[in-house]
């Protein structure tokens, strides 16, 4: 079993109305098993496989999940194309380019670019988003949408852990 503690924030840092989202879960990994969950043959955990943008990166059609209430009975979806870079080497660990962005709607959704990075002990999203509508968009962000970035992070990691924890583990999220 995989023991996971969150840890994050949306940071009030903004260049125009551009938010940083940095979210950390603590998890035991196998380090081995992230180069077969991101590698070019990667299994299709994240969702059906769309060919790569033109930067290269690796394009996945999937639901991105918000869960609405601590039991995780309820749930928002929204259909996203995820996006994945190669797989680098970082001290340790590995660090993996990742973009996410409304698969229809965009204009109505905020798009996120960073980076995830995973280590023996923690996995760890940590980017920026543009929330929608500019500056009354960040003020909503400010006031309820951050939430649910925090939540749709922490949706993920939790999916990353389930990948690339030690074989026969599962996340244990709080509040799950």
């Amino acid at each position: 079993m995989i023991e996971a503690n969150l840890d994050g924030a949306v940071e009030d840092q903004v260049a125009g109305e551009i938010v940083r989202l940095h979210l950390a879960l603590a998890a035991h990994v196998a380090l081995e098993r992230v180069l077969l969950a991101f590698g070019d043959e990667a299994p299709n955990w994240l969702g059906q496989p769309a060919g790569t943008d033109a930067r290269g990166l690796r394009r996945y059609l999937c639901d991105l999940e918000l869960r609405v209430n601590p039991e995780g009975r309820a749930a928002f979806r929204k259909s996203a194309i995820v996006s994945l870079g190669d797989v680098r080497s970082r001290h340790g660990g590995w660090t993996i380019p990742i973009e996410w962005r409304a698969a229809s709607l965009a204009p109505l959704f905020p798009v996120f670019s960073g980076q995830l990075i995973i280590d023996a002990e923690r996995i760890v999203t940590d980017g920026h988003y543009a929330p929608p509508f500019g500056v009354v968009g960040y003020f909503l962000d400010r006031a309820l949408l951050s939430i649910a970035a925090r939540g749709t992070a922490r949706w993920f990691l939790g999916k990353v852990a389930g990948v690339v924890g030690p074989a026969g583990s599962a996340p244990m999220l709080p509040g799950s």
